[in-house]
């Protein structure tokens, strides 16, 4: 890990590191610069219509309906998917990719934070606890 490598398990560790201060500064920065910030993905499909007779869509994989675009998130442990217009999409790609920032540097952020947890606690994960209950 990049925090203080060598302390003795009585030390408290410094308040951060140098990497923790640049992740504190990439977030600021990001928060400044950002609109909405939403969580899911975006997916566009095309369907064959419930006409049976003389519609392309059934002649032709290539002349099905759509694009159909919708957006999906996790609420309450549930899938939900909302169906959005042309100029929602923009919007709604834009915002999911300011999410997915603000997650990539608050996930590092609380990566440096177990790697001083561990320094401090003599601990270095769970992985080697579930080693010593062997």
């Amino acid at each position: 890990m990049s925090i203080m490598k060598g302390m003795s398990k009585n030390k408290l560790p410094p308040k951060s590191s140098e990497r923790y201060d640049r992740l504190k500064q990439e977030l600021a920065s990001l928060a400044t610069q950002i609109g909405f910030a939403l969580p899911g993905s975006v997916q566009s499909r095309f369907f064959e219509c419930t006409r049976r007779n003389n519609c392309r869509c059934h002649h032709d994989p290539a002349n099905r309906h759509g694009p159909y675009h919708y957006w999906t998130r996790k609420v309450q442990g549930k899938t939900v998917s909302i169906s959005l217009t042309d100029e929602q999409l923009a919007l709604v790609r834009e915002w999911i990719e300011s999410g997915r920032r603000l997650e990539r540097v608050v996930k590092q952020m609380q990566h440096e934070s177990l790697g001083a947890f561990a320094l401090i606690s003599g601990r270095t994960g769970e992985k080697t606890a579930a080693r010593r209950a062997r």
